[in-house]
Parts: C-alpha cells; sequence; structure tokens
C-alpha cells in the first residue's frame, strides 16, 4: 500500500540538515546519515546553498545569529522556519557579494558546526575564533585563537590547511582536532593523517612531523630559530574532539588549566579561593554538560567544599 506521506524535498531536506547541524553537537548516527545523504552532488548543493544564503544573511546584518537549542526530535518543522527564509531572500541574496574570508566566532558555553563548500565541516568549540577561505589553489582555515575539529573531504588538487602563527596542518582527508591557547598549539588525529608544518617569514614550508590518526602534539605557536625536538603521544582515537559531546578530559593537568578551561563552558565562572589548589595537579574526565556535577566530581577529587560567594560558585579546602 503506497504511503500518504509524501517525500520531503531536497530543498526542506537540506534546510533540515542546515538546522541540524546549527543547532551544535549532532549525535554519531545523525553525521554518518549526513554523509551519507550529501554523498549525492545534488544534495551537497542544495545544502550548499542554505549556508551561503545565510552568510549573505549574516553579512546583512553584520554579524551572525547565535545557534539555538533544539530538543531531539523530527528537523522537519524547522526545515519549514528556514525555508520562509530562504524563500524571502533569495531574490536579495544576489545583490550582494560575500567577504572574502568567512568568520567563525564563539562565546562561552557556545559552539558551532559549519560545512565548508567543498563539504568539509568545522565544528568550533567555546570561546573560539577562526576563518576561512576556498581558493582555486587550497582550502584555508587561519585560527585566531581557541579549538576546532575538522572532518576533511578528500581532494588531492586542493590540499586542506589549518594555520595558526607560523604553524600549518596540512591535511588531504582526514579527521583532526587543532586546540590553540595561551600561545601553545595541540593537533590530535582521529582519522586519516596530517602533517604538521613550520612557515618561515620566506614562505618556504618544513615539515616537523607527520601525524597519525590516536597520535597527539603539543608545540608552540610560534617560534624562532630551530624546534625544540617533537615527541607525540598516544591518545584513543575516541578521545580526540570529544568536546563536542561536552565531554573533556584532563591528563596531569593542574586545577588552574582545569578552571580555565571549565569557565569558557559557562558565563557564571567557577573560582579557586585557596592559591596552592590552583597548583595541584589531576586527571580527570568531566560531563561539562551538567555543570553542578561537574563541579561536585572536581571537588570530590580535591578533597575541597563547593561554596557559594559573591563572585559565584567557589572551590575551597
Amino acid at each position: 500500500m503506497p504511503s500518504d506521506v509524501a517525500k520531503p524535498s531536497r530543498q526542506d531536506q537540506a534546510a533540515a540538515w542546515f538546522a541540524a547541524e546549527r543547532a551544535g553537537v549532532m549525535l554519531v548516527e545523525q553525521r554518518v546519515a549526513l554523509d551519507a545523504w550529501r554523498a549525492d552532488p545534488r544534495n551537497q548543493a542544495a545544502l550548499d546553498a542554505m549556508y551561503e544564503l545565510w552568510d549573505d544573511l549574516a553579512v546583512l546584518k553584520g554579524n551572525e545569529p547565535a545557534p539555538r537549542k533544539v530538543a531531539q526530535r523530527s528537523l522537519l518543522p524547522i526545515a519549514a522556519a528556514v525555508l520562509v527564509l530562504v524563500i524571502g531572500g533569495v531574490a536579495a541574496s544576489s545583490w550582494f557579494g560575500r567577504p572574502g574570508d568567512t568568520t567563525i566566532t564563539t562565546f562561552a558555553g557556545e559552539q558551532k558546526t559549519q560545512s565548508m563548500p567543498d563539504g568539509s565541516v568545522i565544528a568550533v568549540n567555546v570561546a573560539s575564533g577562526l576563518t576561512y577561505k576556498v581558493t582555486d589553489s587550497q582550502r584555508l582555515v587561519t585560527i585566531k585563537s581557541g579549538e576546532a575539529a575538522f572532518s576533511v573531504r578528500p581532494d588531492a588538487a586542493k590540499p586542506f590547511v589549518v594555520r595558526a602563527g607560523t604553524i600549518e596542518v596540512r591535511a588531504v582527508g582526514t579527521s583532526f582536532n587543532v586546540r590553540e591557547r595561551d600561545g601553545l598549539l595541540q593537533v590530535a588525529v582521529s582519522e586519516g593523517k596530517v602533517q604538521i608544518c613550520k612557515v618561515a617569514a620566506s614562505g618556504d614550508v618544513s615539515v616537523l612531523a607527520v601525524l597519525v590518526a590516536g597520535q597527539l602534539l603539543e608545540m608552540p605557536v610560534t617560534f624562532d630559530g630551530a624546534m625544540p625536538a617533537l615527541s607525540p603521544i598516544s591518545v584513543p582515537a575516541a578521545q580526540v574532539s570529544e568536546w563536542r559531546m561536552r565531554i573533556v578530559t584532563y591528563e596531569d593537568a593542574t586545577v588552574g588549566e582545569v578552571v580555565e578551561d571549565f569557565n569558557r563552558y559557562f558565563e557564571q565562572k567557577l573560582v579557586v579561593e585557596k592559591p596552592e589548589l590552583l597548583t595541584r595537579r589531576v586527571t580527570i574526565r568531566l560531563q561539562v554538560e551538567d555543570r553542578a556535577r561537574a563541579i561536585e566530581t572536581l571537588a570530590g577529587l580535591l578533597g575541597a567544599r563547593v561554596i557559594k560567594t559573591d563572585k559565584g560558585d567557589a572551590l575551597s579546602d
């Protein structure tokens, strides 16, 4: 018996996936389904059109609207709302040019996921900023600060390059994570491999290391002279970019480092009243989706108390 429910149009499906990506972290099953759907070039073109229109409208407004959190439910009602935006803006979108670079900025507690025109996906963590552009010769991402994960669509003729300071991370088709905080750059690979390169003032590029899945490397983001010896460490591939599921893991980190990073996930800050607590070293895995539980977990590990102050929640021994 034929179904009475009409199959959503390609534009409806593209709008639904657009809304899902902008809502934030996607479940693994959703990401697999999206990758299968956009394997059809016609579907990918429809999704690209959604992002292009959104960028055009963001330029008109002067900034990109903050993403909304949505419940896990059918995406088709959201698609209808997006299509209203599309229909109303198609004529206007052709009158305004796009800037050379596309900027993605997040604030405390905010994460964004965006597809590039080639189908590669950028997921940006909290309190981060980057730009990207696609030219005839390469796909270039420049990280200003913070953290991002990349799922790269293979294209040997157009290398995918992530630049931070004097370091470039080069990939053809792979998934990896890049984090720049306080002058230190961390690169971790979950799939495939990447080259870590140094870019000299002359423009010359030298390969410093090659990372494969399950490896992490930390180095200065900018340096002069000889690079110190680089020694990759092993990390579970499943933990690379696990921040997309609001999970963070710290290995032998100071409490000060943990608290500073933790506070990027929330507007309400956690403070430490005792300076000696800040220098203690911990290994801990936190689910930062639940702020109160994460604080209690950290306090329990330290044998500290959580108290309320005028500045907010505080850890005290």
